[in-house]
């Protein structure tokens, strides 16, 4: 049965509500907002049954477990008897509001209810390295050592321990053991992308990212950490999309909605740059002089006499207009219209209508920038790395500063320049840059 196909409403009613069948139903919840929102809906309802004593406790925690209250879910869980669900679900929930004492404790009960031992001692070590206990933690871990090297929730906790401790690349290897071993464990799936995230790995962070967000049930901070990484590739409109679907699962959810305000301005100066670069083009090319032009001497003459010297005031006369006037022909109107033809332009044309593709300006040649010997590779990196302000590296979208070559072209006024660039976002600069042995330019190359 596909999650399509699930009468959620049904959930209530379901026998032997195991973690299989809560995942299920967890999962055909979230197929889509309308989905969560029916679910939501049936929850509330089922909430006003509990409270007249005609529904299960049990029943509705777990429903609000689903919906991600953690909150109101604990307070439910907590008048109902000990079982193996109750207790799983209820350390899973305070492990989410970082009530950490709390969770052990229900996960050890869970365990003592028939829960496997070797499961919940892992989630246990993942708890202790969340509240820091990491030599606790490590203990735990190791104690499985030799029944872990198959499971890739061992690996998964090993890695989850190895980041704590700053051990990237450690968790790197543990994680990517995990993903041979379950390659369609979304727990892995975002623990490995988020260490390749950290050590700059975009393309294969994002990769899991992506396949994460495809989940019906899709990690929070996956949606998050795939906008930023979005952002920075200049891929806003997928950033727009991950960060909308958090706020419909959680409308209130701060960061989301800054962030996702802060995309957007992205995406505003994207198309104020765009507009900018037409109005630019299209200005030069209605000052053109039109003596710039290879006119016939009738053609120009009578140009000259009927006071239009440039192509902005000559498209807008009408060809009866430019035939009206003395001894100007058909011979000379069709050659005109020949040349204004060539750049995409027509007698009668108002200015706001004229783009030109024709006069966008040739790409000026990358200008080669001296490095020390054995340097040459720095110019390669992406600035992505300097690990900037948003200010500053929207500043260096703006320009098309891609690489450490590209943006040490430029010199300081030029930089300074630039809309929103500020000092501050200069002394960021050149500190970042400083780090590879490079300068700003002290003038731009000819």
């Amino acid at each position: 049965m596909t999650t399509e196909t699930v009468d959620l409403a049904a959930f209530f009613d379901q026998p032997n509500l195991d973690s299989a069948a809560i995942d299920h139903y967890a999962d055909a919840a979230h197929v889509s907002f309308q989905q969560r929102e029916r679910f939501e809906t049936l929850v509330t309802e089922y909430g006003v049954r509990v409270e007249q004593q005609q529904g299960d406790p049990l029943r509705l925690a777990l429903g609000l477990v689903i919906l991600g209250k953690f909150g109101r879910a604990l307070e439910v869980f907590a008048t109902t008897p000990a079982s193996r669900e109750r207790d799983f679900y209820a350390a899973h929930a305070c492990t989410a509001v970082g009530r950490w004492d709390a969770a052990i404790e229900h996960f050890r009960q869970a365990a003592r209810q028939g829960h496997e031992a070797l499961a919940i001692d892992l989630q246990i070590a993942e708890v202790l390295v969340q509240a820091g206990r990491l030599d606790e933690a490590a203990k735990l871990i190791e104690k499985h050592a030799h029944a872990g090297q198959d499971r890739a929730d061992w690996y998964v906790a090993s890695g989850f321990l190895a980041e704590a401790r700053g051990e990237r690349e450690a968790a790197l290897g543990a994680y990517e053991r995990g993903l041979t071993l379950a390659p369609d464990d979304p727990a892995v799936f975002f623990r490995a992308a988020r260490v390749y995230d950290l050590c700059g790995e975009d393309a294969k962070a994002l990769q899991l990212y992506d396949r994460l967000t495809r989940r019906p049930r899709t990690h929070i901070n996956a949606l998050l950490n795939a906008a930023v990484i979005y952002e920075d590739l200049g891929r806003y409109e997928e950033a727009v999309h991950c960060l909308r679907r958090v706020i419909r699962a959680y409308p209130n959810h701060t960061r989301a909605r800054l962030y996702l305000k802060d995309v957007e301005s992205c995406i505003e100066m994207v198309i104020d740059d765009a507009v900018e670069r037409r109005d630019d083009v299209r200005t030069r090319l209605l000052d053109t002089p039109l003596s710039e032009f290879e006119l016939s001497v009738r053609a120009r003459n009578c140009l000259k006499k009927m006071n239009i010297r440039t192509v902005a005031e000559l498209v807008q006369h009408s060809e009866a207009e430019l035939l009206a006037y003395k001894n100007f022909g058909e011979t000379s109107l069709t050659e005109i219209k020949a040349l204004l033809t060539k750049k995409g332009l027509r007698l009668g044309q108002q200015p706001d209508e004229v783009i030109s593709p024709d006069l966008v300006p040739e790409p000026e040649p990358e200008p080669v920038v001296p490095l020390p010997p054995g340097q040459a590779a720095v110019l390669q990196k992406p600035v992505s790395e300097l690990e900037l302000s948003v200010r500053a590296r929207r500043c260096l979208q703006r320009l098309n500063i891609q690489t450490l070559g590209d943006l040490v072209t430029f010199s300081e006024q030029e930089l300074l320049a630039t809309r929103n660039f500020g000092v501050t976002s200069l002394n960021e600069i050149r500190a970042r840059i400083a780090d590879f042995g490079l300068d700003l330019a002290t003038k731009r190359p000819e």
